[in-house]
């Protein structure tokens, strides 16, 4: 009785580790790009990101949030509160999803403001598990009778 209650519970302790060890490989695993991308837009600077999938799963929900947000002054950095960006559908923001081996643009939450200088961004990609990465961007002054 006491072999087959063991063998029992080497088969259960054997089942749950391959379990955990495919959860583990089938998960998606996010890279985040070297350089971000600007758009003007007419409430400030949308920024997106081109996020790739490494992993054998497929990322889902995945959202791009804006951690920190700092202008270099003469003093140093200063800390920036930009406003959110408008999604009228999702109150949590843009979400995607992201095929295995395969990228996808994700847009920030926020949007940053339409004023000249460099900017740090602390940013953290999030589908279940958190990646961050901090970007320092040069904003240029656009002249108000230049066409995009």
């Amino acid at each position: 009785m006491l072999t087959r209650t063991l063998l029992i519970a080497i088969a259960v302790l054997v089942a749950a580790g391959t379990w955990r060890l495919a959860r583990w490989y089938w998960r998606p695993r996010l890279a985040l790009p070297d350089a971000l991308i600007l758009e003007s837009a007419t409430d400030g600077v949308r920024v997106f990101l081109d996020v790739r999938n490494e992993g054998a799963g497929r990322s889902r929900g995945c959202r791009a949030i804006l951690i920190r947000c700092e202008k270099h002054e003469s003093s140093g950095w200063v800390r920036v509160e930009p406003k959110r960006a408008p999604d009228p559908g999702d109150p949590n923001g843009p979400k995607a999803g992201i095929p295995s081996h395969d990228s996808a643009r994700i847009a920030l939450d926020h949007v940053l403001p339409d004023e000249p200088g460099s900017y740090r961004l602390e940013i953290a990609v999030i589908n279940g598990e958190e990646r961050r990465s901090s970007y320092v961007i040069e904003m240029q002054a656009v002249s108000p009778d230049a066409s995009s």
